[in-house]
């Protein structure tokens, strides 16, 4: 409420309308399971509409490499923090989080891109755990298979946020790599101001494995 103040004292009060929403995430990417990579790092970025404003955190993130158990285990512990805050007036282009795997292969490099996966940000308020499965490009010929077998190049996306688009889709060849755990915590600032829902019951917050591509 805004009040204007004459020599006679206060006259009116009118209420803020709220134009722009805000919207908070914080989590992490707490580990993967892939059985033919024993030592990978994870890449974050972010996909989003035109009406969306990244106010402040991790835009772009780069963990540890992990590496497996000599125990056997499979797993590949990270545990990376993710923050995120957002300013929108509207829902449309909702932020897409853009997972992108990296680690050395058999001859030494040390930045081959092994995977993608993509998520769309919780839509509502609360605590969630996702499971993303993460893609590997293959090979669209096998003159490119030879190739790649040949050079020691891996089929890889010129840019990772094409994982997160429509289009062009159609014409990418991919095969399951394996998967990632994430957990996300959301909150909202002014959202039902402008006439939307953040809230949501049931299983709609417990965890879901989501293989999007």
């Amino acid at each position: 409420m805004t009040s204007v103040a004459t020599s006679n004292g206060p006259v009116t009060s009118t209420p803020l309308i709220a134009t722009s929403f805000y919207y908070s995430v914080q989590g992490q990417i707490r580990h993967g399971e892939f059985p033919l990579n024993s030592q990978l790092y994870v890449k974050t970025c972010y996909h989003h509409g035109a009406d969306w404003i990244f106010c402040h955190g991790i835009e772009e993130g780069l963990s540890q490499l992990a590496i497996q158990k000599s125990s056997g285990g499979r797993e590949l512990v990270w545990n990376f923090p993710l923050q995120s805050s957002w300013k929108s007036t509207n829902p449309h282009g909702w932020p897409r989080m853009i997972v992108s795997l990296y680690g050395p292969d058999e001859l030494g490099n040390d930045d081959v891109a092994y995977g993608y996966g993509s998520t769309v940000l919780p839509i509502c308020a609360g605590h969630y755990t996702r499971t993303l499965a993460i893609y590997r490009p293959q090979s669209q010929s096998l003159l490119h298979k030879w190739t790649s077998w040949f050079t020691g190049r891996r089929p890889e996306l010129i840019d990772p946020k094409t994982i997160a688009l429509n289009e062009g889709r159609d014409v990418l060849r991919m095969e399951t790599l394996g998967y990632v755990t994430v957990e996300f915590h959301t909150t909202f600032k002014d959202f039902q101001s402008l006439g939307y829902d953040s809230s949501i019951s049931g299983p709609e917050k417990t965890s879901s494995t989501l293989p999007i591509f």
